[in-house]
């Protein structure tokens, strides 16, 4: 079994995966798993690494040419430093194309094969778990214990004590995304550099619920389908200084949500779901809309939608803007189609 444990990740990270050359990030919590992948990805190249080293594939450039993958990791950096290939959307790898990188075990390159959610009888998932050559890092959202001692330790690494009154308002305001979660506390913690503890009128001054604020209006409103209401809602978050990269890391937490959303008013359990989200109360009946609106097809396409945007406003830093905006519009007709 080569499924690393929840308390042993970040240490792997910081090793650049160590003696493992293949590695494979899937689980519900996007967020995070987005987050590791491009944490691992440095940790393999260094700080000054060449944007070249970093090779981006998707299952669908893959499985129209097989030999690529092999290809890519065989190649050599024209001035000899390290490479990495990140292999997006690797659950819709064709069989062939995984099964022959897990035979050679030790690629020239190191490979990060990153998965939506993996159920256990994924082909693939199956395949690495076994496969002693790769590590398995899951992401999924903390629970409220876990959550509450990732923030203690986060706190307690800049000098910050957290008492038991504080701590459990802490968890009631954060969500249930990890990555975002662990982002609040780090802006909790600027906030209160000099103090030896956080106050529960701290968490109240800067974690303002950030489903609360002007952020969440265009993603609510792309949801929602409203495509006149993007722009104005995108102009408000600029007045708040609120940049458009943050509004599409939000984007993709919320996408993320309706996803386990979705799912669970297929199961019946939507208004348990809803509640799990710990939401602003001002938003919840807008989400559960939402959740009712879109299916699951659409939510996928949506994820890909919103991840592109991602890449493209990441190689596009003066564009992005109109990448995010473009990326919302697009959201918001998927989501008028899937109402219809």
């Amino acid at each position: 079994m080569s499924a690393i444990r929840p308390g042993d990740v970040d240490r792997l990270i910081a090793r650049g995966g160590g003696e493992y050359r293949i590695m494979l990030v899937h689980g519900p919590d996007e967020g995070l798993a987005r987050l590791r992948v491009r944490a691992m990805a440095e940790a393999v190249l260094g700080a000054a690494a060449d944007p070249l080293n970093r090779v981006e594939l998707d299952a669908e450039t893959l499985n129209s040419d097989p030999a690529r993958l092999a290809d890519e990791t065989q190649a050599i950096s024209m001035f000899g430093d390290k490479r990495v290939i990140i292999v997006r959307q690797a659950g819709k790898l064709s069989k062939g194309i995984w099964q022959a990188l897990l035979e050679i075990g030790s690629p020239g390159s190191p490979v990060i094969l990153h998965a939506e959610e993996l159920t256990k009888p994924h082909a693939l998932r199956i395949a690495c778990e076994s496969n002693p050559a790769v590590a398995v890092i899951a992401c999924y959202p903390l629970e409220a214990r876990d959550l509450e001692q990732a923030a203690q330790a986060r706190l307690g690494a800049a000098g910050l004590r957290l008492g038991p009154q504080a701590a459990a308002h802490l968890v009631d305001m954060l969500g249930a995304d990890q990555s975002l979660s662990l982002q609040e506390v780090d802006k909790l913690a600027l906030y209160c550099h000099g103090q030896q503890e956080v106050e529960i009128a701290d968490i109240d001054a800067i974690l303002a619920d950030a489903s609360a604020s002007s952020a969440s209006e265009p993603i609510d409103t792309a949801f929602e389908g409203n495509l006149q209401g993007i722009e104005p809602a995108m102009q408000r978050c600029r007045r708040d200084g609120i940049s458009a990269t943050a509004v599409l890391t939000l984007a993709l937490n919320h996408v993320q949500m309706l996803h386990r959303l979705v799912r669970a008013r297929a199961e019946n359990m939507l208004d348990q779901a809803v509640k799990q989200e710990r939401l602003f109360f001002r938003r919840e009946a807008r989400v559960r809309r939402q959740a009712q609106n879109w299916s699951p097809d659409g939510i996928r396409r949506a994820v890909e939608t919103l991840g592109t945007a991602q890449a493209q406003s990441r190689k596009n830093a003066a564009l992005e803007e109109t990448i995010v905006a473009r990326a919302l519009w697009a959201v918001a007709l998927a989501a008028r189609r899937s109402s219809n």
